[in-house]
């Protein structure tokens, strides 16, 4: 854990969900199997007495069911008023598009044939202790009334260990588990809370400006005393919007072909996917910086800017669709977890503005062009550039000053990792190297 000194810190309470596989000791895991296929019951009832108008207690008493421990059915009908909100969210959105398309919202699954996972309290529905003489993590779940499925949980050892400092410690809080069941092995994730110290982003060292965009996440640390580079590195995601385009694909010519079904299944496979590479994308984000002294990871204001950008049709889903605000969440909450404050900045001319001499240029593709021939730099890669304009923007705004800050030379060569199925690849996305680099004119 990083420690800090002599700076002021603020409580931030920060929520992490460990996944762990369980191994049963003791008691059928047919039980485990019945809750499960119960709380899909619950669920289901949940949504349609939602949709009925009916309060979150008249719902409670009307999916009560001797068979279900009552703390696991309050857990159940939370996770699903949860699920319904977020639709109707995100419907809103949806109607106030001015030319919304085909993708439009559907309402949470209701799915009859499967199972659902099961949601439990601590100490309620499950309670999770430390084996003194085997260090093992051991599990006591309520399936159902007067029943118990004891077991184990085994997983990554950093997982195993953050699980069992949140069982022994008082200023960690054991939360809600989910038990799922996936190709024949049962898993229980388990959240965990607890408040850290986070620096105010004024006390920083190190400004780590980031460049979101549809394919890519640029990042550039820069010292703040000397504003020299520190590292840089530019991820790319684009799977996520490839897998997007086709998902979309397939489940408009289903739809016009009447089958329409496949959408729900379509959806939460995109869903499951886009999240896997948001989580890896934005701890590779966090360990970046973690690397240099005191950091401060500075985003770009989004908020307003979809409203703001108005194309056709297919240029409005794909903007539309991007998961700027659930990727800065991701980086945010794991940011908080080592420690490490985050910041915005304004966004406008960003990837415009020439990281160095500050001149207006020009972008093509990922090459940034700059027109001033006394700047150093002729060209560069146009998402780092932009970083390091966040990053500039930062520490004006930290020193409560307006000049216009700039590089003293162009920035070292760009690093760049794809995030694949196979783990990370360093590997060029572009046949353009000389843009990836970066240029001096009088090199």
């Amino acid at each position: 854990m990083t420690v800090w000194n002599d700076c002021q810190c603020m409580g931030e309470e920060a929520t992490k969900t460990i996944q762990t596989r369980l191994h049963v000791a003791s008691g059928k895991r047919s039980w485990l199997h019945d809750a499960r296929l119960a709380s899909r019951e619950i669920f289901n009832d949940t949504i349609r007495l939602t949709q009925q108008g009916y309060t979150r207690t008249e719902i409670q008493e009307a999916v009560d069911r001797d068979d279900f421990l009552r703390n696991n059915k309050c857990a159940v009908v939370g996770k699903a008023l949860q699920t319904w909100d977020s639709y109707q969210s995100l419907l809103d959105w949806w109607h106030e598009q001015h030319d919304p398309d085909g993708g439009k919202p559907t309402p949470p699954s209701t799915d009859t044939s499967g199972a659902y996972p099961l949601v439990m309290a601590h100490t309620e529905g499950y309670r999770l202790t430390v084996d003194d003489d085997t260090n093992r993590v051991q599990v006591r779940i309520s399936p159902k009334p007067y029943k118990k499925v004891k077991g184990n949980l085994r997983g990554e050892q950093d997982a195993m260990d953050k699980l069992r400092d949140a069982i022994t410690s008082d200023g960690v809080d054991v939360g809600q588990a989910e038990l799922l069941y996936r190709d024949g092995v049962y898993y229980l994730h388990v959240t965990v809370t607890r408040e850290f110290d986070v620096p105010d982003p004024d006390n920083s060292d190190t400004l780590v400006g980031m460049d979101i965009n549809e394919r890519t996440v640029a990042l550039t640390a820069l010292d703040r005393e000397t504003m020299r580079t520190k590292g840089t590195l530019v991820l790319d995601y684009g799977r996520v919007k490839q897998e997007r385009q086709r998902y979309h694909t397939i489940t408009k010519r289903c739809q016009e072909h009447g089958k329409t079904s496949i959408h729900r299944k379509l959806g939460d496979k995109e869903e499951r996917f886009t999240e896997w590479v948001l989580h890896r994308l934005s701890r590779a984000v966090v360990e970046f910086a973690d690397q240099f002294s005191n950091p401060v990871i500075v985003f770009e204001e989004m908020s307003g800017i979809r409203e703001e950008i108005k194309y056709g049709s297919y240029m409005n889903r794909r903007l539309h669709k991007l998961p700027f605000h659930t990727f800065e969440t991701f980086v945010s909450y794991k940011a908080t977890w080592r420690e490490i404050p985050t910041d915005t900045v304004d966004s406008y001319y960003n990837s415009k503005t020439c990281s160095c001499c500050g001149e207006r240029g020009y972008r093509q593709g990922r090459r940034f062009r700059c027109p001033n021939d006394e700047c150093d730099v002729m060209q560069d890669h146009a998402d780092r550039n932009a970083s390091v304009n966040i990053a500039w923007r930062e520490k004006a705004k930290l020193d409560g000053n307006e000049s216009d800050y700039r590089t003293h030379k162009t920035q070292p060569q760009v690093r760049l990792v794809r995030l694949s199925g196979s783990g990370r690849v360093s590997r060029p996305t572009s046949s353009r190297s000389l843009a990836e680099q970066g240029v001096l004119a009088h090199s």
